[in-house]
């Protein structure tokens, strides 16, 4: 609640649709703590840097939503995985 409560009402957009398995955010963001863990105050970091990053990638997701994305982020997903 306490990171919603600073998203834009643009961001809000993001808490109508059902989490799914796998996005672009955790593909990109797959070394999130490590990214904190090298700041210096990783909350605002969090806030400023990788939460409006996470948010604006599952707009994008929500504006381009269709089976051919979905596929799409498996395939990337399973690269990351396995990489």
């Amino acid at each position: 609640p306490e990171y919603v409560a600073l998203y834009t009402e643009r961001q809000q957009k993001v808490l109508s649709v059902k989490p799914g398995i796998t996005d672009i955010a955790s593909i990109e963001f797959a070394d999130e703590s490590e990214l904190l863990a090298g700041q210096k105050d990783p909350v605002k970091y969090y806030i400023d840097e990788i939460m409006p990053k996470k948010l604006a990638m599952n707009l994008t997701y929500i504006d381009r939503t269709g089976i051919g994305y979905d596929l799409k982020i498996l395939f990337q997903t399973l690269l990351k995985v396995f990489r």
